[in-house]
């Protein structure tokens, strides 16, 4: 544990702005009401993520294949069905951003702060180009053209098929920041995203145009590292309102329309939230996670029992939300009542991967030792769990249905 707490105090020290954490204080688990059998379908041994990251490198779905970069260069195709290898190249150079898909092409950010388009069946180079600044949030495609949102505040339009430039808007940032960038959302002519100052914003995906601003948080404190009020996590639109979350401030509903905050309440969040029709799932700083009222932004229920564990951003699968945590664990949380259901544990999935009985899983696992921390965003598709954890070991989950 003590070696884990170290890990994270330095990658987080030296990351841009990242503010320590004691995870020495975080809360040893206990047993549980086990009400939902989760089965483990497959895992693969995938490259490395920042143990940093808190939405950075995160899969990205089409059909039934699964995009995936890591931070050494590699960027691959898995079948999402059984794990398998599809293609795999490597870029030589280190990666900071998940994948954008698009028609023909994917895009990926490097730390030289370029975009690189690369063949989606077949992951050749097709073009690169340099944007302003290192870009951490997941590119966005809309038709012909590429979002890009990179750390100094500036989002980037591309043409998909040369990345040539459309348009440029740059927004002022705080000198001290925490080290991500929420991946923006596209809301029919609109691109939302938000800022290192807490703000968010709403621009025409034709010419970069403002539409709208809102502070989420108003920075207050007397020095740098009181002020940070970052909106690094995931926020989602539904029903005509965006709903996010900044770091030592508020949890929002904005209209959509005009920007107009519906309600905010107190809390900080750097992970981010999930949104069903009618409840928020929010994960807190503490390593709370909690359910809202959509509408009000009440609290249903808030679940303290993985306090310090340094939780993922939620995630929906059918009746329950799921967060993971620094140990490598996956917790599984009833919609209803936030009671944790069930439990599973990257590292046990990894050591039973390699007995032979295990047929379903990966030939090629191998035990390195390390902690298995899981910083990137669970995610979810066709009621199956993906999970990828720091070492770049990748699983896929489901529960068993006589248990649902």
């Amino acid at each position: 544990m003590r070696f884990i707490a170290a890990i994270f105090l330095v990658v987080l020290l030296a990351a841009c702005g990242s503010a320590p954490k004691d995870y020495s204080s975080a809360k040893e688990l206990t047993p549980i009401d086990t009400k939902l059998t989760v089965v483990p379908l497959w895992i693969k041994k995938t490259g490395e993520v920042p143990v940093y990251a808190h939405a950075q490198l995160p899969p990205v779905a089409e059909g039934n294949k699964l995009y995936i970069a890591s931070i050494n260069g590699d960027v691959s195709l898995l079948d999402m069905e059984n794990g398998n290898l599809l293609w795999s190249v490597s870029l030589d150079e280190n990666l900071t951003s998940g994948l954008g898909v698009g028609k023909n092409l994917i895009f990926v950010g490097s730390r030289n702060a370029e975009i690189v388009a690369l063949d989606k069946n077949t992951g050749v180079e097709r073009w690169r180009v340099s944007v302003t600044s290192e870009v951490l949030a997941s590119p966005l495609v809309s038709g012909h053209t590429l979002f890009v949102q990179s750390i100094d505040g500036k989002m980037t339009a591309l043409d998909t098929a040369s990345g040539k430039l459309i348009w440029s808007y740059s927004h002022d940032i705080p000198k001290l920041t925490l080290r991500g960038t929420a991946t923006p959302i596209l809301e029919g002519n609109q691109i939302i995203a938000g800022f290192a100052n807490g703000k968010l914003v709403s621009l025409n995906t034709k010419t970069g145009e403002l539409n709208w601003q809102v502070a989420i948080t108003v920075p207050r404190g007397r020095t740098d590292l009181e002020r940070l009020s970052d909106i690094d996590g995931l926020f989602q639109a539904s029903n005509g309102s965006v709903y996010v979350a900044s770091y030592q401030g508020r949890v929002a509903s904005v209209s959509i329309v005009d920007g107009t905050i519906q309600w905010a309440r107190k809390m900080s969040s750097y992970n981010g939230l999930t949104v069903t029709a009618n409840q928020i799932f929010i994960s807190d700083t503490k390593g709370q996670v909690w359910s809202l009222d959509a509408r009000t932004g009440a609290t249903l229920w808030r679940q303290d029992n993985l306090t310090g564990r340094h939780i993922s951003s939620p995630v929906v699968m059918n009746d329950a939300v799921i967060v993971a945590d620094f140990e490598g664990y996956m917790h599984w949380l009833s919609v209803d009542d936030g009671q944790i259901v069930a439990r599973q544990n990257m590292d046990d999935v990894w050591n039973e991967a390699r007995e032979p009985d295990f047929g379903v899983f990966s030939d090629e696992v191998e035990s390195e030792g390390f902690p298995r921390l899981v910083t990137v965003s669970p995610y979810v598709m066709n009621n199956i769990l993906y999970v990828r954890d720091n070492t770049g070991a990748f699983a896929a989950f489901q529960v068993d249905s006589k248990t649902h």
